[in-house]
């Protein structure tokens, strides 16, 4: 289910399905380089049509800049949002001509894959995730993304549809059958991907605090973990200033219980890891977190 919050963008970026048909015929003929060029006016175009996305940006850049973000700042926020998207759609519809691609972290990472158990990487609405699958495809690495695909607008579709392989690779959250393939696939020695920054209106949440404020994260990740007994690495792929991306992964450091009455006060601890590790990430590169909506449900 959506959120209020989050019924507000479906209408938007449905809508935005032949921008992104535009944007492709035109990434076909004029090349990723040319393209780079119509990103500001993209920018300057939302900063102007969209008020509460500008309102959401703004409220964000404020909290994590400790002062007030004024129109520039905002505007390049959503330079770098159209930037992640234009990056996304040539990791998906040319992998030869992506961006360059480093990683830090990668040796606990490969160690968890040669135990042949499988993990969850779990990461939140920044930079790109489309990155990773560079990486995956590396080391010869499957990667399945746990998603709500009724959430998902026109834009998205439109470029998923540019990889026909792109939908095998997602495992569809609330089905019959979503735990019996995350199961095979972990059994498989595959990765689970999960974004855990945004709350589905199920009352399953966990209160923690995130840039001075409470916000509500969903218990799902934690409560797939404990199910499923594999490890956790926090993932963050963000843009330099060269173009290249950096996939950074991080211990959880959370350890598991090892009783039942236990498991609530690791959902809650593992909750407030998260969130200060997504407070890191937003501080590392604060123009890279793509959640333009009310997310400490402050706005009017």
């Amino acid at each position: 289910m959506k959120t209020e919050t989050d019924q507000r963008w479906v209408v938007p970026e449905r809508g935005n399905r032949a921008a992104m048909g535009l944007a492709i015929w035109l990434a076909k003929r004029l090349g990723w380089r040319r393209l780079q060029f119509l990103l500001w006016p993209i920018a300057v175009y939302f900063f102007v049509c969209h008020a509460a996305a500008r309102r959401a940006s703004r409220m964000y850049l404020s909290r994590i800049l400790r002062k007030r973000a004024g129109h520039r700042q905002v505007v390049r926020h959503f330079h770098t949002f159209a930037q992640a998207v234009l990056d996304r759609l040539f990791f998906l519809m040319a992998p030869q001509t992506m961006p360059a691609v480093r990683c830090s972290g990668r040796d606990a990472f490969l160690r968890i894959m040669e135990q042949g158990q499988g993990c969850l990487l779990l990461g939140a609405h920044i930079g790109s995730f489309e990155a990773l699958r560079a990486l995956g495809r590396d080391h010869a690495i499957t990667l399945k993304m746990l998603m709500y695909r009724s959430n998902l607008g026109g834009a998205t579709q439109v470029l998923e549809a540019l990889d026909p392989s792109y939908q095998n690779t997602i495992i569809p959250i609330g089905q019959p059958e979503t735990m019996l393939q995350v199961a095979e696939s972990l059994q498989q020695g595959h990765v689970i991907g999960i974004l855990g920054d945004r709350s589905p209106d199920t009352g399953r949440t966990v209160t923690v605090p995130f840039l001075g404020k409470d916000i509500f994260l969903p218990e799902g990740p934690y409560r797939l973990a404990l199910a499923t007994g594999v490890p956790i690495l926090l993932l963050c792929a963000t843009r330099g200033r060269d173009g290249a991306y950096e996939v950074r992964f991080e211990p959880f450091n959370v350890p598991y219980p090892t009783s039942r009455k236990d498991r609530p006060q690791f959902v809650q601890d593992a909750a407030e890891r998260y969130a200060r590790w997504m407070q890191e990430q937003c501080a590392k590169s604060p123009f890279s977190w793509f959640n333009f909506y009310d997310y400490w449900k402050e706005l009017p």
